[in-house]
C-alpha cells in the first residue's frame, strides 16, 4: 500500500541557505491528507518564527510529500 511522508525543508533567500530537511514521523494515507498537514505546518513554522525574521532573511518553507511503501 502506498502512503506518503511530509517532508519539509525552511530556507533563507537572502542567506541563499536551507536547513537541514524535516522528516514527518507520521504517514499520511494520502497525497492531499500530505499536502494539507504540509501547507498547515509551513504557517505555523512561519509563524513561529514572526514577521520580522521572516522579511528581514526572506525565510521560506518548502515541502514534499513523498511516496512510501507501508506493508
Amino acid at each position: 500500500m502506498i502512503k506518503f511522508m511530509l517532508i519539509m525543508q525552511i530556507c533563507s533567500l537572502v542567506q541563499k541557505d536551507c536547513l537541514p530537511p524535516i522528516k514527518d514521523t507520521n504517514v499520511y494515507n494520502t497525497y492531499y491528507e500530505c499536502s494539507t498537514v504540509g501547507y498547515i505546518r509551513a504557517l505555523k513554522i512561519i509563524d513561529e518564527i514572526g514577521s520580522d525574521l521572516v522579511n528581514q532573511v526572506k525565510i521560506q518553507a518548502h515541502f514534499t510529500c513523498k511516496e512510501v511503501n507501508e506493508l
